[in-house]
């Protein structure tokens, strides 16, 4: 009986123990969490970020260890009530309020700018002054390149023949020494005739290549002979041209490339550059540039045509004749401007457009149309013969009407372009019935085997072309192909230079400078590329591991993200020049010469006839890279929200923020160049792409067509932050037109209507006190804008160069503040004797607003308790100055950064955001878009230091009467949250038993309820994290209520306290496979039930197919014998044999080969989410929960533009799913139905119908037409 007892006793004993010892540790822990809270009561110190200072050591309290007690198990869920979450809303607005009262000291910037002048914003002045500015600086460059222009002619009525013994300096690898090239005998033509000498270069920021300003250089295309003797000579007379290079270059050194692009096909520019630096792009091959190919060129050399192209598809056009139309086809289409109207008709028993939405009409010939109408005919089947007259009458009177076509810009000339291998009839008297007044031009590409049979086509056509000032040539292999594309360009600029009186001055689109889109094709093929050979060493290396269905489902995710999710990498690695040019053309001074020719008779003789000549001799032209445009526009006038743009004569943008230009770091867009104002000025009204307001589209005509200047109210979407946020706003539309081509346009924001104007001029006084203030001070202005500059840049901060400036005006009494003027002379000039330019104005605000923000920056240190750790405290002002102090206290999450990371002014997000709520601590959350690289194997591209820090900030300014800028303060995240944790989560404090858990109030423990702070946007600034550890770079990704809790997003909608908007993304990109198959097929189709049979029936016939074999397999097979232990050996061997030649063809697997693609352009969409913030939605949002059917309790945090949710765990998402914002998906194109066309077979044929569906109007460019018949000599006239 005792022994039994014992066990008994001592477990009670040992019981008694444990439970004394668990409540001594609990009231141990107790007291010791709140004896250390008293012991961080006390104020800290917190100081400047200077050398000698030392930051104070502290704990971090909600970093203690101590051990909770465990919780008795819950019976069920604790409410979390409204009343709650409002005291904690306030208490997290109270921490934010006080910090920013205690170090950002708003009283003492709003003393400093106690003095500063408020105006309201004149939307009309700043359009003037941006109009008055870009006429001025397009004055000067027309003025160079004509000068260029008459100094060519000149030279070329006078010129002589070169030495015999004459090289030139050519562009490729100038800057080496190269070696002689002597020709195996002497009977051959040298190969290359270009001098052998080193030029040497300097590195030039403001070209953006190594130039040498004491010489030009000549670029050849490739397809030019340069040991030609005809291209030799002008070559030769062209270097004439250095001295009217280098004199404009001396009147103003801002001037850009200059140069001549001679017919002959070369270029010669000024300064000589290495060719090689000029592209940003690496790929291997030849360099296909060709300047008689590019816009400015063809431009300039003639006006605006109706180009209809006539692509026979008979039978009998096969083999190689196919592939030469195709290529002649593709390159007469590159060489068309975006003026010129084109179509594509295929013809032989039937006449039909490739597209079948372009039927019966022209469109414009951009990028996407082509695109599409090349793409349209690559795989169709050539059948039938060849009906040329129904063909031609079809063709006359498409372009009749298009001649009568109202609202289409208005063309000089119209050509019929003909491609065809054999016209067996002569049609001159059916064209001369069609088109009496011999307006329409006519030319006829003849495709046949050099030796093959012979028919009458060359004489039929050769009378069919002459008759019609056409022309008529033989295609024969690819090589003919750019050749006969210029001559018919050659004919089409004959007009205007038979007149010889007027000329063109020719702006041009924006482009990028010497890139062309085809290397651009290549360079993504080279990328895939480099995929594939990352595969295969992936799969050499580990067989088993790369084709696991996790590795499989990664790399088809990849794909997933890039084409359907839109997650491409839309950040600008290089930068490709964008630019506009002036041209002119130049007139060859030869008016007539002899021609001799074969007869073709049988004596065959020579024949010699006098005929005019009407050539052009080339092009002159001067670059205006858009960066330097940008330093003369005053940005700084437009304030938070405000917006400035340049846009050409039919809509297309030059100059906008949200012009996008490259993608996956460095490939050019395509369709980058048409990007119409409509495409980044999107109407505020939700509607289906392309589907324009009304309003809108009466909006665009007045701006681009009717009124040459003006101002309009429309309701806008702002849309800013690489497209993630937006803002619905009425803005102010003012715009006026330049030369009769650009127009300026200025957009300016009904909230930010008044601002800061001081009234102070740059003089030496205020240069003197500006300095005195900057003395070691931190502080950054835009790095885009104009303050003083030298135009090439000589130090490599921006700051450096403006204290600099500074400097200078306070000790040169008589500054000038422009001294463009270049001096030529053997001793390199010193720094004050380079030339630069300087905005006064911009600098005599700057110089105020250092002056005024110097009482700011003279504080030390600041005393008192620091609850967000170490801060970054700011003030920023439209005039782009940056003023900052660092606050540093010891943490352990990160060291503040330097405020030069947020150096773009009224272009930051938070800036504009503050401005939009003035009066508000906005907290700002930066988001960035996911961003993945074509090359799965290349790390996601780093986000930077403004990703990683939240932004505190608020207007600083007198209510209703103006702002003088932004002040606030940068902070790490991790403080925000340890903030809402200790508000929302932490028990240490409560006045509950903490034995009884049912006494307690229900708080966000992760568990049931999860606390969030989001914005405006549904953005979710702060939230607690369990795994602390996180990668710093996934932290910097920010994330949306839609993603993180989309059962309490779809609650919010379904309350519509959120309202869920779309943003278009008209300049995305698509990933199409590279051979795509052809998908809409006219012909008809079974129903859904009847082809759910038929794959049922083919599926049981091959399971059926694979059964019997299995069974005869079984039924006819024998027992083999035993093999003896020689024949064992023999097979041994010969398997191991076999296994060493066939180990690498084992190896592979089907699954390693990457899914070839291209890109293409396509219009695609984004969701944004935006808080209603009317008396209702806020009522709404207080309501208490109701667990699944409301799972969250929700509060405004005071005076800020966040909420404060608590959202209950327990129950899921299984409604409709929430759109996720960070999914920019492609746009649906199968409404074509809808509009009565047929589907298109392939994606880029669809984009351009849709693209088509509501036609823009343009205005006709700037230009004369001139007749082009000889026996006309009317007079020119005015197309408008």
């Amino acid at each position: 009986m005792n022994n039994n007892l014992k066990p008994i006793i001592i477990l009670l004993i040992y019981y008694c123990f444990i439970t004394s010892t668990n409540a001594s540790n609990k009231t141990n822990s107790v007291d010791s969490i709140k004896k250390s809270l008293e012991e961080h009561q006390g104020h800290l110190l917190v100081n400047k970020s200077k050398t000698k200072s030392v930051p104070l050591k502290i704990a971090n309290v909600t970093k203690i260890n101590y051990v909770r007690p465990k919780l008795k198990k819950k019976t069920e869920v604790k409410i979390i009530t409204p009343e709650q979450v409002k005291n904690w809303a306030k208490a997290i607005s109270d921490t934010l309020c006080e910090n920013e009262k205690q170090f950002v000291r708003r009283d003492i910037l709003l003393k400093g700018f106690s003095d500063i002048k408020i105006e309201v914003r004149n939307g009309t002045a700043i359009v003037e002054e941006t109009a008055k500015a870009l006429e001025e600086l397009l004055e000067r460059r027309g003025q160079a390149a004509e000068a260029i222009m008459r100094r060519a002619e000149k030279l070329d009525a006078n010129k002589i023949p070169p030495p015999s013994d004459y090289t030139f300096t050519r562009s490729d690898d100038i800057d080496i020494l190269k070696k002689e090239e002597k020709p195996e005998t002497d009977l051959e033509i040298p190969l290359n005739c270009s001098s052998l000498d080193k030029v040497k270069l300097t590195n030039s920021a403001h070209f953006d290549a190594n130039v040498s300003l004491e010489y030009t250089s000549v670029h050849v295309a490739l397809e030019v002979f340069e040991c030609d003797p005809r291209v030799m000579e002008h070559i030769h007379w062209t270097e004439g041209l250095l001295d009217t290079f280098r004199e404009n270059y001396a009147k103003d050194a801002t001037l850009d490339f200059q140069y001549i692009c001679s017919a002959k096909g070369f270029l010669r520019h000024y300064p000589a550059a290495l060719w090689q630096n000029m592209y940003k792009l690496k790929t291997d091959g030849e360099s296909i540039y060709d300047c008689r190919l590019r816009p400015w060129y063809v431009s300039a050399s003639g006006a605006p045509r109706d180009v209809l192209i006539l692509f026979d598809d008979t039978g009998s056009m096969n083999s190689s004749n196919l592939i030469v139309a195709k290529q002649f086809t593709l390159a007469l289409l590159n060489a068309l401007t975006d003026d010129d109207q084109v179509n594509i008709v295929r013809f032989n028993v039937i006449i039909e457009s490739t597209i079948p939405c372009f039927e019966e009409k022209l469109v414009p010939a951009n990028h996407v149309n082509c695109a599409a109408m090349m793409s349209s005919l690559k795989e169709e089947r050539r059948v039938n013969e060849t009906k040329m007259q129904q063909v031609l009458t079809y063709a006359v009177h498409l372009l009749n009407r298009q001649r009568l076509a109202k609202d289409t810009p208005t063309s000089c000339q119209q050509a019929i372009v003909v491609v065809t291998d054999s016209v067996y009839e002569n049609y001159t008297e059916l064209m001369y019935q069609l088109d009496p007044s011999g307006s329409i031009r006519l030319f006829v590409m003849w495709l046949h085997d050099r030796f093959g049979l012979r028919d009458s086509t060359r004489q039929l056509a050769g009378s069919l072309t002459c008759a019609r000032d056409g022309r008529y040539s033989e295609l024969v292999t690819d090589s003919d192909v750019t050749e006969q594309v210029l001559s018919i360009l050659r004919v089409l600029e004959r007009p205007l230079v038979a007149q010889r009186k007027h000329r063109l001055r020719v702006y041009s689109d924006v482009y990028a400078n010497v890139e062309d889109p085809r290397r651009s094709e290549v360079y993504w093929q080279q990328k895939e590329n480099a995929e594939q050979t990352h595969r295969y060493g992936e799969l050499r290396r580990n067989k088993d591991k790369f084709l696991n269905t996790e590795k499989k489902y990664g790399d088809y995710l990849h794909m997933i993200q890039l084409d359907k999710n839109g997650q491409y990498y839309e950040g600008e690695d290089v930068n490709y020049r964008l630019q506009i040019t002036v041209s002119v053309p130049v007139f060859d001074s030869a008016t007539s010469e002899n021609i001799t020719i074969t007869l073709d008779e049988e004596m065959q003789r020579n024949s010699t006839r006098t005929y005019p000549v009407n050539r052009l001799l080339g092009v002159a032209g001067v670059d205006i890279p858009i960066d330097h445009l940008k330093l003369i526009l005053p940005y700084y006038l437009l304030g938070a929200g405000g917006s400035l743009s340049i846009v050409d004569h039919r809509g297309n943008i030059v100059i906008h923020d949200n012009v996008k230009t490259v993608f996956d770091g460095d490939i050019l867009r395509p369709g980058y160049r048409t990007v119409d104002f409509l495409d980044v000025e999107q109407p505020a009204a939700d509607r289906m792409p392309r589907d324009y307001p009304e309003e809108w589209f009466e909006f665009r005509k007045e701006l681009i067509v009717d009124q040459s200047d003006g101002h309009r109210t429309m309701d806008a979407k702002s849309v800013f932050e690489n497209g993630m946020r937006a803002i619905l706003e009425k803005k102010d539309y003012y715009w006026k037109r330049i030369m009769n081509h650009y127009t300026v346009v200025v957009a300016l924001p009904k909230y930010n209507t008044r601002h800061a104007v001081p009234d102070a001029i740059f003089t030496q006084k205020l240069a003197e006190e500006a300095y005195k203030a900057l003395h070691e001070t931190d502080f950054a202005v835009h790095p885009e804008w104009l303050y003083c500059q030298y135009v090439d840049p000589h130090f490599k901060e921006k700051k450096d160069e403006i204290i600099h400036f500074i400097r200078r005006r306070s000790d040169e009494p008589n500054f000038a503040m422009r001294k463009i003027n270049h001096f030529f002379t053997p001793i390199t000039p010193s720094l004050l004797e380079k030339p630069y330019q300087c905005n006064e104005d911009l600098m005599a605000r700057l110089c105020k607003e250092i002056i005024a923000t110097s009482p700011w920056m003279d504080i030390d240190t600041i005393q008192g308790e620091h609850s967000l750790g170490s801060i970054t405290t700011f003030f920023a002002s439209e005039s782009g100055l940056m003023r900052w102090a660092v606050h540093r206290a010891t943490s352990a999450h990160a060291e503040p950064p330097e405020g030069n990371v947020w150096a773009r002014g009224p272009a930051e997000p938070w800036f504009r955001r503050a401005a939009a709520v003035p009066d508000t601590l906005l907290v700002h959350a930066p988001v960035a878009p996911i961003s993945i690289r074509r090359n799965s194997f290349l790390p996601k591209p780093p986000l930077g230091e403004r990703y990683k820090w939240l932004t505190a900030a608020r207007t600083v300014g007198r209510t209703n009467a103006g702002v003088f800028g932004v002040a606030g303060y940068h902070f790490h995240p991790k403080h925000l949250a340890d903030l809402l944790n200790s508000v929302t989560n932490l028990r240490i404090l409560d006045e509950c038993d903490e034995e009884d858990e049912d006494d307690c109030e229900a708080r966000c423990d992760g568990k049931d309820w999860s606390c969030v702070l989001i914005d405006e946007g549904g953005w979710v600034v702060s939230n607690i994290r369990e795994d602390s550890e996180e990668n710093e770079e996934e932290e910097s990704m920010r994330e949306h209520l839609a993603n993180l809790h989309p059962a309490a997003m779809a609650a919010l909608l379904n309350a519509n306290i959120f309202k869920l908007h779309w943003v278009h993304d008209y300049q995305g990109v698509c990933f199409p496979p590279k051979n795509e198959k052809l998908t809409g097929s006219n012909a008809p189709t079974l129903s859904s039930l009847l082809r759910s049979v038929w794959y049922s029936v083919k599926v049981i016939a091959l399971a059926s197919e694979q059964v019997f074999t299995l069974l005869y397999l079984l039924y006819t097979s024998t027992f083999a014998n035993a093999d003896t232990e020689a024949e064992k050996e023999k097979r041994r061997r010969r398997l191991r044999r076999d296994y060493e030649r066939e180990k690498y063809e084992r190896l592979y697997d089907p699954r390693v080969i990457v899914n070839r693609t291209r890109f293409a352009a396509c219009d695609r969409s984004r969701a944004l989410y935006e808080l209603q913030r009317t008396p209702k939605a806020m009522e709404a949002l207080r309501r208490g929960p109701n667990l699944c059917n409301w799972p969250l309790v929700g509060a405004e945090v005071p005076n800020t533009n966040l909420l404060l949710l608590a959202i209950y765990n327990g129950c899921p998402h299984t409604g409709k799913p929430v759109n996720d914002p960070y999914i920019n998906e492609p746009v649906p194109l199968s409404e074509l139905e809808t509009h009565g066309f047929k589907v298109p077979r392939t994606a880029a044929a669809r984009l351009a119908c849709w693209r088509n569906l509501v036609p823009l109007p343009a205005r006709t460019p700037h230009a004369r037409c001139f007749p082009h018949r000889y026996a006309d000599v009317s007079a020119p006239f005015n197309i408008h």
